[in-house]
């Protein structure tokens, strides 16, 4: 039961940050002419954009999209998974330049580590007698 859990919620994960990619790569086809879009960097703006908004948004649909996959308890999940999440956001965040390839997968993998640890860890908790929700 829990395995299954596990790959629900790896399939949350991936789903975040990808929709997070097509948002920034949808509005670069539809406004390629904005100010996020610039003459060297092309539209990496709306990359950005996602970013430092969308990954908060993400954190907070996922509650709803974790309960509709069948996480149960989706609650403790998604709020285990945000410390998580967090950490994982810093050390992207503190990677040098050179290895920003590196940091664009880990962003990506973010939600991918997160959920199924977090859903490995709430039923950790439900397994020790403590109410998980």
């Amino acid at each position: 039961m829990i395995a299954k859990r596990v790959v629900l919620a790896c399939g949350v994960g991936i789903i975040l940050p990808l929709a997070l990619v097509a948002w920034a790569v949808a509005m670069t086809a539809l406004f390629p002419d904005s100010d996020s879009c610039g003459e060297y960097t092309g539209c990496l703006g709306y990359l950005q954009q996602a970013w430092e908004v969308g990954r908060w948004v993400a954190a907070v649909v996922a509650w709803p999209l974790l309960r509709l996959v069948g996480v149960r308890p989706a609650w403790p999940v998604a709020a285990v998974a945000v410390p998580l999440l967090v950490v994982i956001w810093l050390v992207v965040e503190v990677l040098p330049l050179w290895a920003w390839g590196f940091g664009f997968l880990l962003a990506l993998a973010s939600g991918l580590i997160a959920y199924p640890v977090a859903v490995l860890i709430v039923g950790r908790l439900g397994r020790s007698g403590e109410p998980v929700g």
